[in-house]
């Protein structure tokens, strides 16, 4: 396994250094390396185009700086570098909490994560975020956590949900009926399957 940690410029209100491991090598995206500074975390890498922070200039870290107008987002521009050094896992913070369009556009990035066959998963004190392609995952219950599972495209065929309170076997999941909300663990890992197409999952915390 070869693991990177992505740091957005949102609020971190995990304590992502009880994750991170001296194997880990740690991206900001833009102002992410503000988060950085105060979980005292060391990015090996900042990479953006500076509008939501100063360019940083103390720093050991690897600085590259990105043209304000650009067809990639801060983020994306790093999943493409992540994706070409042949990462298999990322783990993502700071991604949420802002403008919707950057969470949505944050969400397409997982996709591409997906489309490229790494292991990505966004996180949030109140949730977890992945997207899968043609594969399967088992995910560990969570008390006090609904888990939905979206088509993320016009379909996804060959569903199969078990371990959960409401189970599917070989369905059509399309993304004009939100049938897979807030579904519900069991005391056994949630065992999540997609033969052709892509699922959002998501672990939500209930209020």
């Amino acid at each position: 396994m070869k693991r990177c940690i992505i740091i957005g410029p949102m609020d971190v209100d995990i304590e992502i250094k009880k994750i991170i491991t001296p194997n880990d090598v740690v991206f900001c995206a833009d102002g992410g390396y503000l988060q950085a500074e105060k979980l005292k975390i060391k990015p090996d890498f900042i990479i953006g185009d500076f509008d939501s922070a100063v360019k940083p200039i103390d720093t050991t870290a690897n600085i590259i700086a990105l043209p304000k107008e650009k067809d990639d987002t801060d983020t994306h521009y790093i999943a493409k570098y992540i994706v070409s050094q042949k990462y298999t896992d990322v783990l993502l913070f700071g991604m949420t909490g802002g403008r919707f369009d950057h969470t949505f556009s944050n969400l397409q990035t997982l996709n591409f994560f997906a489309e490229n066959g790494v292991n990505a998963v966004m996180y949030d004190k109140n949730y977890s975020v992945m997207i899968i392609k043609n594969t399967s995952v088992s995910i560990m219950p969570k008390d006090d956590f609904y888990l939905s599972v979206f088509s993320f495209g016009n379909n996804a065929s060959g569903v199969t949900l078990k371990n959960v309170k409401y189970e599917i076997e070989n369905a059509n999941l399309s993304n004009y009926f939100p049938i897979g909300v807030s579904n519900e663990f069991l005391d056994k890992p949630a065992y999540i399957s997609v033969k052709n197409g892509s699922l959002l999952i998501m672990v939500i915390k209930k209020d």
